[in-house]
């Protein structure tokens, strides 16, 4: 393969990856005013009326879904950005004969910002898993059937969070 044709090559991944990122940071986005808008009408419908305080129990079901979602796509993210970072730039720079330091990808690893939003969502999952729950603890356990279903809920919600900020910390 001539050099011409090498940096053509890599210049195409390049410009693949770029657009995969750009669009998972549009997809995280979207999956943010999306969790937002359910979470907000999970909270008017269970606060609007009487009888309808119980619907609150989906509240963290609704968060673990799109903190994963979210978390994930962070993930993938990452990894694009190494694979530019540790395989195409250096072997660009290195055919086209310029420094790997002023490629995208090495450039914002050394002067980036630590994933301030990962840990926002975090964050968020276990305040609105602990603050929906212990809500229902206190408003809606009277009933005998529903505070089974609290004990079965909160034991899944919390045992998933746990996870998830196992999973999702280290990655």
């Amino acid at each position: 393969m001539t050099e011409e044709k090498a940096i053509a090559h890599l210049e195409a991944i390049r410009q693949d990856i770029r657009d995969e990122i750009k669009r998972r940071i549009e997809q995280r986005d979207k999956y943010s005013i999306q969790l937002t808008i359910a979470l907000g009408a999970i909270v008017a419908v269970s606060l609007s009326a009487t009888g309808l305080g119980k619907v609150l129990i989906a509240a963290p079901l609704v968060s673990i879904y799109f903190t994963v979602l979210i978390l994930y796509s962070y993930r993938i993210h990452r990894l694009l950005a190494v694979y530019l970072r540790e395989k195409i730039e250096p072997e660009l720079a290195r055919l086209c004969g310029t420094s790997p330091t002023i490629e995208w990808e090495t450039y914002y690893a050394a002067h980036a910002v630590p994933g301030i939003r990962r840990t926002f969502f975090l964050g968020a999952l276990w305040v609105v898993c602990i603050a929906s729950l212990a809500y229902l603890w206190m408003a809606e356990s009277g009933q005998a059937e529903f505070r089974m279903a609290l004990i079965v809920a909160t034991t899944i919600y919390i045992l998933a969070s746990i996870a998830i900020t196992v999973i999702f910390r280290r990655s």
